[in-house]
């Protein structure tokens, strides 16, 4: 049907499948792209406004995620989680989604636990089968946004009913607890339990970044440890010979942007500030909005503000080229938008995977849907593929919108305030973290948008249940409290602070401790030997410059920070 209506290469916003498009066939500003006004058919008569239609695999979604949170012990609602449980198994015959079969996978394992509490007592095989299941079928990392007490003291007494202890019910009950933090409330009365010796499951408390660092490093990361090396050391002859040799053999290697930078750092040092400053102008030139864009213009003494392109961006739906699935997705995608169905939104863009075969302007049309539907990680995923084509109008008043956005803005400046932290730093830290998405969870355990781990939160908040992370206020809360402390043990110095919340205090602590002579906190932070938590520190610092220009704020500079300019005494404990 679509191919007999559309050509192949055009596929039109917000009217699809309604009716031929007239006003669209040249080239329209991004901001208008979405606007739902009536435009003349080519019959001159006015469209109506299209009505938001749901599609019913999310409909089914949200019946599942409210049975989720509703008291399973509600006499009406077993026979409602099993229609849900049975209409979810149908959905994935027809599924066309995977994000979503996904999404409807892990909330039919989670109505496995509500089961097992709503059988009870009067069940007691078929409630430890259903929490079998449901755990079974979980990502452990997932087990804490929907095990509840309620679980636990269902699980307990089934495993103390009986005279004789029961095996099965006690290497459940110690899956579970060995699962949790050992101070977290949801399982304190399964501790209480005569439990068998614990078994190594994923331990929740454990580091951030320890799945990081054992990847196989490519040569070129091996010959730029050479460079960074005699950089810190203070070598200048070997820095030189090493900076310029690497640019040769490297002429493509995304590293050459940080090479580029320590050699304009060590030029300017050595009073060759003529070659410095023509470095320091390619890198605003070639990556406009970077940390080392933002160093450099500082260097320069230049504005960056004034290097922002003013004019519109314009896209061209001509040039979208998309296949019968991405057509269908699309349409799906922009009822949910228009009903305003956010976190369903992000689920369906989720499944536009084919990036590096968009045209640019299908990726900015799809940027645009997923800022205006609050799907900023989606957004920010398509950002990197422009950054990586060196997309010419990164550097946009328009594009810094999609890129810093304004999101849960209240909640932060309360927190944050109250904190006697700066808002945007805040801000700039969940940009990074979480890319304001309430409900993600890191491929270590951190959960939310400020990506806390389990241990870290109940250790902030000692009465904190571990579900209600999932609520924005709570976890933006709750992350402030932890990043206050920090800031407080670093004497308000963002870089240590920021580098402590991603690779843990006692990291921080050696690497200050290694630190040279002489080093300023721009060589501390270069010298991060995590390239996780080297680019977190510097992105995030990144972000609080262009948050402070969107907001129209006086910049601070980063090269003139508290505790950036001078490296403060180490911690003694």
């Amino acid at each position: 049907m679509l191919k007999t209506m559309y050509p192949t290469r055009t596929l039109l916003p917000l009217f699809l499948l309604c009716f031929e498009p007239f006003s669209w066939a040249k080239p329209t500003p991004l901001n208008a792209i979405l606007d739902e006004k009536p435009v003349l058919t080519k019959r001159g008569r006015k469209s109506k406004k299209i009505a938001a239609n749901v599609p019913e695999e999310y409909l089914l979604w949200s019946q599942a995620k409210v049975l989720i949170e509703k008291p399973a012990t509600l006499p009406d609602v077993l026979p409602k989680i099993q229609a849900v449980e049975k209409a979810i198994l149908l959905s994935k015959l027809n599924s066309a989604n995977k994000p979503l079969e996904k999404e409807l996978e892990e909330l039919f394992f989670a109505l496995q636990l509500s089961k097992g509490v709503a059988f009870g007592k009067a069940h007691r095989d078929s409630a430890i089968q259903s929490f079998q299941r449901g755990l079974t079928g979980l990502m452990t990392f997932r087990w804490i946004y929907y095990w509840r007490e309620e679980n636990s003291k269902v699980l307990a007494k089934i495993c103390i009913s009986k005279k004789k202890k029961d095996e099965e019910c006690l290497a459940l009950a110690r899956r579970v607890v060995d699962a949790f933090p050992k101070t977290a409330n949801e399982t304190k009365v399964l501790r209480e339990l005569p439990l068998p010796d614990a078994v190594v499951y994923a331990d929740f408390s454990g580091e951030r970044l320890n799945q990081t660092y054992s990847e196989k490093k490519e040569k070129d990361e091996d010959d730029f440890q050479d460079v960074l090396d005699s950089y810190l050391q203070g070598k200048v002859s070997d820095f030189l010979k090493l900076s310029r040799e690497f640019l040769t053999t490297y002429p493509k290697s995304s590293l050459r942007f940080r090479v580029n930078f320590l050699l304009a750092e060590t030029l300017a040092r050595s009073s060759n500030k003529k070659e410095a400053n023509s470095i320091y102008q390619s890198l605003m030139d070639q990556v406009p909005l970077s940390y080392y864009s933002i160093v450099s213009a500082e260097r320069l003494g230049v504005d960056l503000q004034t290097r922002l392109k003013k004019e519109p961006i314009q896209i061209d739906p001509e040039t979208f080229t998309l296949n019968s699935s991405e057509q269908a997705s699309l349409t799906r995608a922009l009822n949910l938008m228009r009903a305003k169905k956010s976190e369903e939104l992000g689920i369906e863009l989720e499944s536009f995977t084919r990036t590096k075969n968009y045209s640019n302007d299908f990726i900015l049309y799809l940027m645009k849907i997923a800022t205006d539907g609050k799907q900023n990680l989606v957004a920010f995923r398509l950002a990197n593929e422009l950054i990586q084509r060196k997309y010419p109008l990164m550097a946009t008043s328009e594009m810094l919108e999609m890129l810093v956005p304004e999101v849960w803005m209240n909640e932060i400046q309360v927190e944050a305030t109250a904190a006697h932290l700066d808002p945007l730093l805040v801000t700039s830290l969940i940009k990074q973290e979480s890319g304001f998405k309430p409900t993600v969870v890191s491929s270590s355990g951190a959960l939310g948008l400020m990506q806390l781990m389990p241990f870290t939160a109940v250790d902030t908040q000692k009465d904190l249940r571990l579900f209600t992370l999932k609520d924005p206020k709570i976890n933006i809360s709750v992350g402030v409290k932890y990043f206050q402390s920090l800031m407080e043990k670093y004497e308000g110095n963002p870089a240590f602070s920021l580098a402590a919340y991603n690779a843990g205090p006692h990291r921080v602590m050696k690497w200050r401790k290694e630190a040279g002579l002489g080093w300023g906190m721009i060589d501390w932070i270069e010298a991060i030997p995590f390239k996780e938590t080297r680019e977190y520190v510097t992105s995030i610092l990144r972000n609080r410059y262009w948050y402070q220009v969107r907001k129209g704020l006086p910049v601070s500079k980063i090269t003139e920070l508290k505790g950036l300019t001078a490296l403060p005494s180490v911690d003694k404990n």
